[in-house]
C-alpha cells in the first residue's frame, strides 16, 4: 500500500551548524518487518531561508511498499558541509495512522522542546469516520488525533512512565488526545481496547520508548528491555533488548496484544537492564 505523508513544519530545533547555519530537512522511512524488503523513504528539501530553528516545508511525501503493522521512523537532519548531523528522531507505531490516518505534533525524544506536524494517511483507505482534519499552520502544540469514543489518562509518576488507554475506534466517532512531551525517566506507551461484552478482551500494548534511564551495566554495557504484565493473572510480554544506539533513551516501538484483559485490570511496566 501507499502512504501519503504530508510534513508540515518542525519547531524548537537546535542551531547545530554554526558554520553554514542550519539548513534541516525530515526523513520518512518505513520500517519493514522484512529486512529483504524494498527500502521505502523520502525526504523533504533542506529549509535554508527564514527561520531555520522553526522550519516549515510543507511538502507532500509519498512512501510505497507499506504492509499493515509497519511502523514510519520520522528523522530530522541538519544538512552541513561535511554531511548531515541528526537532529531527532521518533518512530510511530502503525496503530497511531491505521485506519483513521493521524494529523497531529509529536514530541523528538532527543530534543524536549521539539515538535513536528505531519499528518499520515493511507491511500485509497478513507473508511467510515475516518479523519478528514484540514491541519492548521501554529507554532502551537496541536492534538494527537485519535478515532475513539472514550478516554482514560494515567498521570505519569515521577521517573515513572505514561499511559493512554482507547477503545477500539467506533465509526464516525473522535477523541482528541493531547500527547505530553517525555518527562526525565518517562514511561511511554499507548494502549487501546477492543470491548467484548460478556468476555475478555483484547488490548493492543505499543511500547514506544523510555527517556531518561540509568547506566547500570559498565562491563557489558545496557540491554534495556520492558515487561508489561496484567497485575494478579501472570500474564505478560516483554520487548526485545536495546543493544545499539542511545541506550539511555531507547526506542522500541513494539506493538503487543494481550486476549485476557479484563475492566478493571491493572497494567505493570518494568524496565529491566539485561546483563551477561
Amino acid at each position: 500500500r501507499k502512504l501519503l505523508v504530508h510534513v508540515f513544519q518542525a519547531s524548537g530545533l537546535h542551531h547545530m551548524n554554526h558554520f553554514t547555519g542550519d539548513h534541516p530537512y525530515v526523513v520518512c522511512e518505513v520500517k519493514h518487518a522484512d529486512n529483504r524488503a524494498e527500502p521505502s523513504r523520502a525526504e523533504t528539501k533542506p529549509v535554508t531561508e527564514g527561520d531555520t530553528l522553526n522550519p516549515v516545508w510543507n511538502e507532500m511525501l509519498e512512501l510505497e511498499h507499506w504492509q499493515f503493522g509497519e511502523a514510519l521512523e520520522f528523522t530530522v537532519y541538519d544538512k552541513g558541509l561535511l554531511g548531515s548531523k541528526t537532529e531527532g528522531r521518533m518512530i510511530m507505531p502503525s496503530e497511531f495512522f491505521f485506519p483513521q490516518g493521524f494529523n497531529g505534533m509529536v514530541g523528538l525524544p532527543a530534543l524536549p522542546d521539539a515538535k513536528l506536524h505531519m499528518t499520515v494517511q493511507i491511500m485509497g483507505e478513507v473508511a467510515a469516520g475516518s479523519m478528514a482534519v484540514a491541519p492548521m499552520m501554529t507554532n502551537e502544540t496541536l492534538p494527537m488525533t485519535y478515532a475513539a469514543p472514550t478516554l482514560m489518562v494515567q498521570q505519569p509518576m515521577a521517573g515513572e512512565f505514561q499511559t493512554v488507554m482507547m477503545q477500539q475506534p467506533m465509526a464516525g466517532e473522535f477523541q482528541t488526545v493531547m500527547m505530553q512531551q517525555p518527562m526525565v525517566g518517562e514511561f511511554h506507551t499507548v494502549t487501546t481496547e477492543t470491548p467484548v461484552e460478556g468476555e475478555p478482551q483484547k488490548l493492543a500494548v505499543s511500547i514506544l520508548e523510555a527517556h531518561g534511564l540509568e547506566n547500570m551495566n559498565n562491563f557489558t554495557g545496557d540491554h534495556p528491555y520492558a515487561v508489561c504484565e496484567i497485575s494478579g493473572k501472570g500474564v505478560k510480554f516483554e520487548t526485545k533488548p536495546v543493544t545499539e544506539g542511545d541506550t539511555m533513551n531507547p526506542f522500541w516501538g513494539e506493538t503487543h496484544t494481550f486476549e485476557s484483559y479484563c475492566p478493571g485490570d491493572s497494567l505493570e511496566f518494568t524496565v529491566y537492564d539485561k546483563g551477561l
